[in-house]
């Protein structure tokens, strides 16, 4: 259902300036001149509620996604104690084949399921989508508090965020991509 509203907001009247000419993540990626790939795009010029709230995840055990999904919960409860549901969606290795806008498209659906057999990346995966800036901040100030390692080599997490030229890459192509630069800017190879 929430991802119905979101196509019907989003198709009826595109609001987000650097997703203009994208039909995201639904359709083909259009022709806009701005989606350069390999280009960087600040995450503060993405406007929130762009793309559909969630987080895409990868290489952490049953007991690190739970502690993942209360801290996420923790930091979007609101005032009165209400908590926004953030749909979670953990990677399987046969996801790795499709491209981000394709497991964005189904993030609310595949909530909370773990799949058979697992993504495993040297680093454990944490990629947030519709965050705003300030939530963005705080879940990954929040999460790093938690310590969580995981991956094939029991590394701390590294953290992304849904960008629009990043909608039509493979999974593991864009998992590849954000782990040699996780891994250079940590210093491991």
């Amino acid at each position: 259902p929430r991802a119905q509203i979101f196509a019907q907001r989003t198709a009826a009247s595109p609001v987000c300036s650097l997703f203009d000419g994208l039909q995201w993540p639904w359709d083909e990626k259009s022709s806009s001149s701005s989606d350069e790939p390999g280009k960087f795009i600040r995450h503060n010029e993405a406007s929130p509620g762009c793309a559909p709230l969630g987080v895409v995840t990868a290489g952490f055990s049953d007991d690190a996604l739970e502690a993942l999904a209360e801290t996420i919960e923790d930091v979007y409860a609101g005032p009165d104690g209400a908590t926004a549901q953030v749909p979670i969606a953990v990677l399987s290795k046969a996801d790795l084949k499709l491209r981000l806008r394709d497991v964005l498209a189904t993030v609310a659906e595949r909530d909370s399921q773990l799949p058979d057999r697992p993504a495993q990346p040297r680093v454990p995966l944490v990629l947030l989508s519709g965050f705003s800036t300030t939530a963005t901040s705080a879940t990954v100030r929040a999460l790093r508090n938690l310590g969580l390692s995981g991956g094939s080599d029991d590394k701390a997490p590294m953290f992304a965020v849904a960008v629009p030229n990043a909608l039509d890459k493979t999974l593991s192509r864009l998992v590849e991509e954000i782990e040699g630069d996780h891994l250079s800017l940590s210093g491991g190879q």
